[in-house]
């Protein structure tokens, strides 16, 4: 699962672990925080130096990331981050409604539910707090607890969970660009449910927090203001031109975007 590599954990000497896990987990992890910006061009010996990794374990952790949506091949250009557009928010949303609802189906081991109670716990004290860091901190807390869902859930179930909410953290980063920042809602009653069995509670739980999602997701999208250039000065001003459905510009008008996310 994603947890040993949050998007707001921070980045290890490789050590004694294989160069290419390394790779990987760099990659995606900047990738997931718009380090390296939605649709920007980058190629293996740019990231190479850039992440002080070797061009064999940039291959590898490349190709992975273009298996997961993170990242796609541009023939003789290198590589392209996948840009954040409505369509994507829509996917995003219509995955997770597809596959949290059956979360609500585990039944927690008495220590696993301990330790989320723990995390929640955590994760109200954090609601409270407006800095910066606090907001962060929630995040990652957030989807730590998801991520030991996923782990009880198991299988491609699992894979799939992990793979949306890497999707999920990458819109929200996107938006903090703009300043317009995603604060989950609360999980103390979704693991409270799970703790005693409560399935219609942790399905009303799960569905309320994809509704949070997806409001503040529509409401960031349609207020995004055009200045935010999500390619950076990577990319040439015909090609900006000619790719009117990303998030980056104001070509994307509002019946469009409602109708991608929707």
């Amino acid at each position: 699962m994603y947890d040993p590599a949050s998007p707001f954990a921070q980045a290890r000497a490789p050590g004694a672990e294989p160069k290419a896990a390394f790779a990987l987990k760099r990659l995606r992890r900047a990738v997931i925080e718009c380090e390296l910006r939605p649709g920007a061009d980058c190629s293996e010996p740019d990231l190479a130096k850039r992440f002080g990794l070797g061009r064999a374990a940039i291959r590898t952790a490349l190709v992975t990331l273009a298996a997961e949506g993170l990242v796609a091949v541009e023939p003789r250009r290198g590589w392209r981050v996948a840009p954040v557009t409505g369509a994507l928010i829509g996917d995003v949303i219509r995955a997770r409604k597809a596959l949290e609802p059956g979360l609500a189906d585990l039944r927690l081991p008495p220590d696993v539910a301990a330790r989320l109670t723990a995390m929640t716990r955590m994760g109200a004290a954090l609601q409270a707090r407006e800095d910066r860091q606090a907001l962060v901190t929630l995040r990652a807390t957030d989807r730590q607890i998801l991520d030991q869902l996923a782990i009880q859930a198991g299988g491609l179930v699992g894979t799939w969970l992990d793979q949306a909410w890497n999707q999920a953290d990458r819109i929200a980063a996107f938006f903090d660009l703009a300043g317009q920042h995603h604060r989950p809602i609360g999980r103390e009653p979704l693991v409270a449910a799970l703790a005693v069995g409560d399935t219609a509670a942790a399905r009303r739980e799960i569905a309320a927090a994809i509704a949070s999602f997806q409001d503040f997701a529509t409401d960031a999208l349609f207020s995004l203001p055009s200045s935010l250039d999500v390619a950076g000065a990577e990319r040439g001003r015909h090609r900006r031109q000619t790719r009117p459905a990303t998030v980056r510009g104001t070509r994307l008008d509002r019946s469009q975007r409602q109708g991608d996310i929707t």
